[in-house]
């Protein structure tokens, strides 16, 4: 298995995987996950930092990292107009907050479920590590839901620890889960 950056070519695959993997959380943002798939192919096909791949054939993995502010805002106000897109934004941000000077955040790793428990997210989360520390960042965070063992399972083995938890009726009324983990991991 082979991780790469995401080119554009692989965008559909990749978006693919992520729509299976967040199928409650993109209902829950966009309130419907084929305008999610649409809205999230135009994004990756224009916005590529900090993406990377996995693939034994075909893409089996996609996962995301974000040292400073992703313009998603800007694009989603321009895809769903000013209201519906400041709205949508905030809810991505909540999950995907911007990483404050010298962090990451990991907005997410998805395997396909076909390929879940080889191995795919423990080198997707590798090569973040990797490229993180490069770029001189000193710590990586992501949110978790509490209901997600093999996310939990897989932070932990790579040395994140729970830095608190989210426990709020907004997480639970937009994204179908009360309770979240911060996870952090110092570089």
């Amino acid at each position: 298995m082979r991780v790469r950056e995401l080119e554009k070519s692989d965008v559909r695959d990749a978006v693919r995987i992520l729509v299976l993997s967040f199928d409650r959380e993109l209902n829950g943002i966009f309130n419907d996950v084929e305008l999610a798939r649409e809205l999230l192919f135009k994004f990756f096909s224009d916005y590529s930092e900090n993406c990377f791949v996995a693939e034994g054939g075909r893409v089996v993995g996609f996962a995301s990292y974000s040292t400073r502010k992703m313009p998603v805002s800007k694009f989603l106000r321009r895809e769903l107009g000013f209201v519906k897109g400041i709205k949508t934004s905030l809810l991505i941000d909540y999950l995907c907050p911007k990483p404050k000077k010298g962090e990451g955040t990991i907005n997410f790793i998805v395997v396909s479920p076909l390929r879940r428990n080889s191995g795919v997210g423990s080198t997707l989360l590798s090569r973040i590590i990797e490229d993180a520390r490069e770029k001189g960042v000193r710590s990586l965070k992501s949110y978790v839901s509490v209901e997600n063992d093999a996310g939990i399972g897989l932070f932990t083995k790579f040395g994140f620890e729970i830095e608190k938890m989210l426990d709020n009726s907004f997480a639970e009324k937009n994204f179908g889960q009360k309770q979240w983990y911060l996870m952090r991991l110092e570089l």
